[in-house]
């Protein structure tokens, strides 16, 4: 499922759906911000003390808020580029929790070390960030060219972020004014994430050992001379089909099952 090397890099002819709604999103807030003079910034950018005001929601909010053109097109870049191979390795529902959670994390941790009384943080830097921990993970000899020029492997450059963010979020920064702890949460977020997906069986071991889970309920027994219903061919093209639209993420449990005996 992530064996394969990823190919369609920044190309429009495999842009994904999820990243295509999160491309216009953010694009279209920025427009109707700058252009148009609406106070998002004001009303949606995550405050340090939000847990003073109960302003929960700014966790959710800040990652669509952009304060400059500049900001907007670093972060939607990387999404660009990086988005569509991870949601097709892991399907769109999947990719939305990765890009939703590594921005809330990396909010978190912002706010967990920030001066109450600063400014906001605003950006997608934190959920872009969690995408890239997760190409990483899932992709760590991919070849990549940093700065369009030069060629790294995946891992370099996940790693490499990982520790300057480190150290700009415990030093003194070296630019100011960036959200180095959104970052740095964000980018591990969406690697230990696009983990659990990658190895299961290590999540499903752990699980087995903990209290009480050892307790297994007994399988029901197969009636005699019950055979396994047989899979028409139009079950079995509709499964390849959304194989091929969404990759091997988005297949339900049940299509898994059909899958596997199919193949049998």
């Amino acid at each position: 499922m992530f064996n394969n090397e990823p190919r369609n890099i920044g190309s429009m002819v495999g842009m994904t759906p999820a990243v295509k709604f999160l491309l216009i999103l953010n694009v279209a807030v920025f427009l109707l911000e700058y252009l148009f003079h609406i106070p998002f910034s004001e009303w949606f950018a995550l405050r340090a003390d939000w847990y003073r005001t109960f302003g929960i929601g700014q966790l959710f909010t800040y990652m669509f808020i952009h304060a400059t053109p500049t900001h907007l097109f670093a972060n939607m870049l990387g999404l660009f580029f990086i988005g569509p191979t991870v949601e097709r390795a892991m399907g769109a529902y999947r990719f939305f929790i990765l890009y939703y959670v590594s921005g809330i994390i990396g909010g978190l941790g912002w706010s967990l070390i920030a001066n109450p009384d600063g400014p906001g943080c605003v950006g997608a830097s934190g959920a872009v960030m969690g995408m890239l921990g997760a190409f990483g993970a899932l992709y760590p000899n991919a070849k990549l060219l940093l700065w369009f020029v030069i060629p790294c492997r995946a891992w370099m450059l996940v790693l490499g972020l990982a520790i300057w963010e480190l150290h700009e979020t415990i030093t003194t920064p070296f630019i100011g004014g960036i959200a180095n702890a959104a970052h740095l949460m964000g980018g591990i977020a969406g690697f230990c994430y696009a983990l659990t997906l990658k190895y299961p069986h290590v999540i499903q071991n752990l699980r087995s050992k903990l209290p009480g889970a050892g307790k297994k309920k007994s399988a029901p027994k197969a009636r005699p001379g019950a055979a396994p219903s047989s899979l028409s061919k139009e079950e079995i093209d509709a499964i390849l089909d959304k194989i091929g639209k969404e990759g091997m993420g988005a297949l339900t449990p049940r299509e898994r099952e059909m899958l596997k005996r199919a193949t049998r």
